[in-house]
């Protein structure tokens, strides 16, 4: 079986502040997109998992594969030996999710190959603790999502609108971000939550790019960097630009889809680039 593992971009991303137990409470717009890994899930009669990956220093057992597979294991002994092969096409530490979108798409394809007849809440709980953003990488369209991020209300939207990723090369510490975060508490602007999700509701694709907010940007290593990054697509067409998630990814929105695929080839030399579109659907 071949599944898709979609990743997100946030439209908005705020951090409300730090819980007793030290997780964070969020604000934020999870937005599914159309680049995706694609996972091969097949039975096997030996036990254990077989993993393979396009990526090969992925291919270990810290892999969210792995950890998915052996939580799986733990409350459906019965589903025996795995065999998944992941074609990685979402960079991976960026903050467009592609560990939470593996983890969600394995636990979809085992719940179907295996008739577990597990809901989505169900299958939302069972891959919580795996990553942050797995219950949001259940849904198939934009979600609002409160305290850790999986508290999750769709968004009545089907609007669809071609995005263009730039992907820098320098890694960024989450960890440290929300260190920062927490020293200088106040930053969250929350209120532009609800005018991005009217605007996806409207089908209003201005008032979506005039509200975009990640309070992770105040945070970043290279403030200036970032900017120029955000500049560079603004510059070539996008009529706005954010980084997502704690990044350190930077997309783009653009009005069509020849004007971002324009773009996409004047880039594509120099920078690592990737042309995609929001998805609700």
């Amino acid at each position: 079986m071949k599944v898709e593992a979609r990743g997100k971009i946030n439209l908005t991303l705020n951090v409300l502040g730090r819980r007793e137990d030290g997780y964070h409470d969020l604000e934020l717009i999870f937005q599914p997109i159309s680049l995706s890994d694609i996972l091969t899930v097949e039975k096997k009669a030996e036990p254990g998992l077989e993993f393979t990956c396009t990526v090969k220093e992925l291919e270990n057992e810290d892999n969210l594969v792995y950890r998915t597979y052996e939580r799986l294991l733990e409350h459906y002994p019965g589903i025996g030996g795995l065999r998944v092969h992941l074609e990685k096409k979402i960079p991976y530490g960026s903050g467009l999710g592609g560990g939470s979108a593996d983890v969600a798409a394995l636990i979809r394809a085992v719940n179907q190959m295996f008739g577990l007849q597990l809901g989505r809440k169900e299958m939302m709980e069972l891959g919580k603790g795996l990553g942050a953003d797995v219950p949001a990488c259940m849904l198939s369209r934009a979600a609002v999502g409160t305290g850790i991020g999986d508290q999750l209300s769709l968004i009545d939207t089907e609007m669809e609108y071609p995005l263009l990723l730039l992907q820098p090369k320098e890694p960024f510490s989450t960890a440290a971000m929300y260190q920062k975060l927490d020293e200088t508490p106040g930053l969250s602007q929350e209120y532009l939550t609800e005018q991005v999700k009217r605007g996806l509701e409207t089908g209003n694709l201005s008032e979506i790019c005039e509200n975009l907010y990640n309070v992770f940007e105040e945070a970043v290593p290279d403030k200036d960097r970032l900017q120029e990054l955000k500049a560079l697509l603004v510059e070539y067409g996008a009529s706005a630009s954010l980084m997502t998630g704690s990044g350190s990814c930077v997309y783009g929105i653009f009005k069509d889809a020849p004007m971002r695929d324009r773009a996409f080839e004047e880039l594509k030399n120099d920078y690592e680039v990737y042309a995609c579109e929001a998805v609700n659907r």
